[in-house]
């Protein structure tokens, strides 16, 4: 029987040893700025929009060694921003929506510093909300033009669309919980979520926080073992272009509802990897720039809706200046890049003297 005593005397010690390094690593990681969660809400029939908890203020730090942390406000609407939402019987000035995805949401630059709230202290008769949650697509702008709609009825809408926005608008790439998507009208269907008692009590540990929302663990693993339920990581060129096209069609469709009493401008990110390596000009060997050349062709007809296209803008700056408009470690907008849109857009209203400027 000795032997089965040493057994239980190792698990008992395995057990011990586990338990003992997993509060060590639960304590380092509460003492180190670990991202905090931004808690997603439930998203269901009776509430359908995606959004976060509200009123609050978190941690986000980018990476893995804690080199760049940043603390974001969570507004009264549970969108990333230093300004409370008024419901549209209370403005006393015309909004702006700013509709977009985790260029919107901005968690790498501080609220202040982010395009939309530098355009919201330039335009002193306006107000600004942007309304954008991170890895939103086409589809999910529409639902939240709608809701921007309801709630505060915008006089400009300004989306700003970067490469993935295309073909995760559907379901069948992405299928990601609380997210609207296109089906085969142009209606619009979402996918419920509820986070799980499991999912709000590992919230709560700052190691599992580490290694989900910082590290992206799961996104490491799938990359080192090509796990190919990741659908859009073997979607084809071709694939990819028939799919964008379809939401092209489909976005431009569902627009038309705003413009008969609204001005929409449509933000396109510039093609800033060739900028940097000297090229002058898109690179059309890239699908997405396709999509985007086609996406200007087609807006030209629909009134109301203007495109800007923020790659000669980012190239002439780059060209003048020579600094880049990201991160070295992350393709999202640096501060600087932030600060160059919101420039482009305080001219682009008050030159134009959109009607949605007040004298």
């Amino acid at each position: 029987m000795s032997w089965i005593k040493k057994i239980v005397g190792s698990l008992i010690y395995i057990t011990y040893l586990s338990i003992f390094t997993i509060i060590l690593l639960e304590v380092i990681f509460r003492i180190l700025p670990t991202s905090d969660s931004l808690k997603l809400k439930k998203v269901n029939i009776d509430y359908p929009i995606i959004r976060y908890e509200e009123n609050r203020d978190v941690t986000k730090q980018i990476g893995f060694n804690f080199k760049h942390v940043n603390v974001k406000h969570i507004n009264n609407y549970g969108y990333a921003s230093d300004k409370d939402f008024q419901k549209k019987e209370l403005q006393t000035k015309p909004v702006i929506a700013v509709i977009g995805d985790s260029y919107v949401e901005a968690i790498h630059v501080k609220n202040k510093d982010a395009f939309h709230a530098i355009l919201d202290k330039g335009l002193l008769s306006n107000v600004v909300y942007p309304i954008g949650i991170s890895g939103s697509p086409l589809s999910q702008y529409i639902a939240f033009s709608r809701y921007a709609s309801e709630q505060f009825s915008p006089r400009l809408y300004v989306f700003l669309i970067i490469e993935n926005d295309f073909d995760e608008s559907f379901k069948k790439v992405k299928n990601h919980p609380g997210f609207h998507y296109f089906n085969e009208t142009e209606q619009l269907t979402f996918v419920e979520y509820y986070p799980s008692i499991i999912k709000k009590i590992l919230r709560k540990s700052a190691f599992v926080r580490y290694l989900h929302v910082d590290l992206k663990i799961k996104t490491q693993i799938n990359r080192l073992f090509k796990n190919e339920y990741i659908f859009k990581e073997i979607l084809t060129n071709t694939s990819f272009l028939e799919l964008g096209r379809v939401a092209i069609d489909k976005f431009l469709y569902n627009i038309k509802d705003l413009t008969g009493t609204s001005k929409v401008i449509i933000l396109l990110d510039g093609d800033r990897t060739s900028i940097y390596n000297g090229e002058m000009t898109r690179n059309m060997n890239k699908p997405v720039n396709i999509l985007y050349e086609e996406l200007k062709k087609l807006s030209i007809s629909i009134q109301n809706v203007e495109i800007v296209d923020l790659h000669n803008f980012f190239l002439n700056d780059w060209v003048e200046n020579g600094k880049k408009f990201n991160y070295d470690y992350d393709y999202h907008w640096n501060e600087y890049g932030h600060a160059v849109v919101a420039q482009i857009l305080l001219e682009k209203i008050k030159n134009d003297k959109l009607s949605i400027v007040q004298n």
